[in-house]
């Protein structure tokens, strides 16, 4: 294994600042280089705010910030990198531009020298196959921001010398980073499955089934991931991801990474996210992370409350929402044999039916009550303008046509708390009035919940994501991408997960995946249909109940 004590960065834009601040911080002696002046300065001034900000934060004394200043060295001459032991290259994602600087570093370091790559999606093969010595390059992609985030995937080629790979691997470990060693992939672990994800999320988006603030609060609060996906595009730049989608679709062909014609749009128009101060959303200022009101900020709804509200059904499910209803300072009535008399539901302003999902019967009933007999007589016996809503996994448009209240009814989908939250899903129907979907909002928050609204699809929006997701990583893991162990670090260090997708799958247990699979695959989801097949190793693991990370 070789011995690294100098390391230089070409390209000292917010990615390339970074990493010379994370080989200065452990240690190391880094020459950073830059085309101009001009940028040199900018790139320094961008190491001094970050390194300024850890002292203010009480990360980083005083003496260690100038200490690791004075490590590095700022040059417009790549000629100073004829001492460095390794070189990462930093530059704009443009082939062209990467095979020119790793033609001239051939002619100025040594031999012995690494040159390593952080390109987030270009074939490091294919930069490697330009050089005199493939053999010792290598990726090293970071994440931004690279001083927090701990992930460096080093990717090798069919040429990479291992000892070069074994001596980048083990230098990110000593500066405190979790690397992962994955095959020269498109878009490696992290990107092709985060890519794929975003690329089904601005899908939702473009088709009308649910708002931006919606789909980032489902998937925020609802699954837990730490933001939003529509935030974390603009967060990283429209104009990045529109890139980065385009390779991995050009290599993939695969149906969750094709390009979106809004998000070519939006690039087009100059909308680049936080960078150019409008994106998904508005920015108070460029470059700023402060959210402003623009034309497509949902305006207050139309106001309806109710005082009185009904559960119907006996269970676990239906007590919670009894409780939480009553906490919520509703009066509640409920009715635990759904197949009484239904006229003590008569005069309530809403009626959520929460029976027990038990084994299905041939013809489709539940244990208490064929559910559309039960919306039938619902129908048939509340006052009008009374709400009628399920909380299992029924159709809203069916039991609505069944029902005969177009208007008046939608489904509910209870989500497990998270760590940022509660989500409840309210899935409507064209018919479905904005009264409806105000006054559900309304109950939900007074449940101590998020209300996301969206059309009635299968898997509404978090399953819907979520499940594709998690599919697409096990999918990953089948065709040999990565190991599991690599595959969750990569999506928990790189991308900030509270769990890696394979850990996660083992969580909600893979027989529950693999059936919210099958019915994505088989349902009115609004992905594309051939990319939601379930994977078969998802199905190997439920047949022969093994865990995914032996935990």
């Amino acid at each position: 294994m070789r011995e690294i004590k100098t390391v230089g960065v070409i390209g000292l834009g917010t990615m390339g600042a970074g990493i010379v601040e994370v080989f200065a911080r452990g240690g190391l002696q880094v020459v950073g280089v830059e085309t101009t002046e001009e940028l040199a300065e900018r790139g320094r001034g961008i190491l001094q705010a970050s390194v300024d900000r850890a002292v203010q934060r009480g990360r980083v004394s005083e003496q260690d910030r100038d200490a690791l200043l004075r490590r590095v060295r700022i040059s417009t001459t790549m000629q100073d990198l004829s001492g460095a032991d390794l070189v990462v290259e930093a530059v704009p994602e443009v082939m062209a531009i990467k095979d020119q600087v790793f033609s001239a570093l051939d002619g100025i370091v040594g031999e012995d020298c690494i040159l390593a790559s952080n390109t987030s999606s270009l074939s490091i093969t294919r930069i490697a196959a330009g050089t005199d010595h493939p053999e010792r390059v290598v990726g090293m992609h970071f994440f931004n921001p690279a001083p927090v985030l701990k992930l460096v995937e080093v990717i090798t080629t069919l040429r990479s010398d291992p000892e070069v790979v074994q001596t980048v691997s083990a230098l990110s470990t000593a500066l405190g980073k979790k690397p992962v060693v994955v095959g020269d992939r498109a878009g490696f672990v992290a990107n092709y499955l985060l890519f794929g994800y975003l690329n089904s999320a601005i899908r939702m988006l473009e088709q009308g089934h649910v708002s931006r603030e919606d789909l980032d609060t489902a998937m925020r609060v609802g699954a837990g991931l730490p933001m939003g996906p529509l935030t974390l595009m603009d967060l990283i730049g429209l104009d990045v991801c529109h890139h980065i989608g385009d390779v991995i679709y050009g290599h993939s062909r695969s149906q969750l990474h094709a390009p979106s014609a809004t998000l070519e749009q939006m690039v087009t128009a100059g909308r680049l996210g936080r960078k150019s101060g409008r994106g998904f959303y508005t920015y108070a200022r460029t470059g700023g992370s402060q959210v402003v009101p623009d034309e497509l900020t949902p305006q207050n709804g139309e106001q309806a409350g109710v005082e009185r509200v009904a559960v119907v059904g006996e269970g676990t499910i239906a007590r919670e929402l009894v409780g939480r209803l009553e906490d919520g300072g509703y009066a509640v009535t409920h009715l635990a044999d759904a197949s009484g008399d239904l006229s003590a539901v008569g005069s309530v302003g809403l009626v959520i039916e929460a029976q027990e999902e038990l084994d299905d019967t041939e013809d489709g009933s539940v244990a208490d009550r064929d559910v559309d007999d039960l919306f039938r007589e619902l129908g048939q016996t509340v006052a009008e303008g009374t709400v009628l809503a399920t909380v299992n996994t029924y159709s809203a448009v069916a039991l609505a046509a069944i029902s005969g209240r177009t208007e008046d009814t939608a489904v509910l989908r209870v989500h497990t708390p998270t760590g940022n939250g509660q989500v409840v899903e309210i899935g409507r129907t064209t018919a479905t009035s904005a009264r409806t979907v105000e006054l559900l909002r309304g109950v939900v928050r007074a449940m101590g919940a998020e209300p996301v609204v969206c059309r009635d699809r299968t898997g509404l929006v978090v399953d819907a994501l979520l499940i594709s997701h998690l599919n697409d990583a096990v999918r990953m893991l089948d065709e040999g991408y990565a190991g599991a162990e690599e595959i969750d670090t990569a999506i928990q260090h790189g991308l900030g997960y509270p769990m890696g997708p394979l850990a996660m799958v083992d969580h909600i247990g893979a027989d529950e995946v693999l059936v919210l699979a099958e019915e994505l695959h088989s349902g009115s989801s609004c992905l594309p249909r051939e990319a939601l097949a379930p994977s078969p190793l998802l199905v190997e693991h439920v047949l022969l109940d093994l865990p995914f990370t032996g935990r």
